[in-house]
């Protein structure tokens, strides 16, 4: 799978309309974190202000997921925003799952363009 520039977005390439949990949106998430290049595990740790590649997030809530790292199967790194942020591992399988409140799912924001997360942190 080739990787998309840093300036192209994903709106050409995921297609997440109709598909609400389970491995149909598992494989939307590993393939928008293969398409943008997503670094191993632990390559950005000593990094001061590491790069955010891929944005999910909960449509009908408001907790996103800034993922800076990916093992290429199902878990991810980066930093959780909910009730509070935090670094964590993301399983990516258990997150498929997610209905959220509306019942689609965690989504892929397409729009998202890699960017240091002390910018990616400050987006709507």
């Amino acid at each position: 799978m080739k990787t998309l520039k840093p300036t192209e977005t994903l709106d050409r390439h995921i297609r997440q309309n109709g598909i609400t949990t389970g491995p149909r949106k598992l494989e939307i998430f590993k393939r928008a974190l293969a398409l943008r290049g997503t670094p191993a595990m632990h390559s950005q740790e000593n990094t001061e202000d590491p790069t955010v590649f891929v944005k999910l997030f909960d449509p009908a809530g408001s907790w996103s997921w800034l993922i800076s790292e990916w093992d290429l199967d199902c878990t991810a790194f980066g930093l959780i925003i909910g009730q509070d942020q935090e670094f964590g591992y993301v399983d990516l399988a258990e997150l498929s799952e997610v209905p959220g409140a509306l019942g689609i799912g965690i989504e892929v924001d397409v729009w998202f363009l890699p960017q240091p997360l002390s910018k990616a942190i400050q987006a709507p």
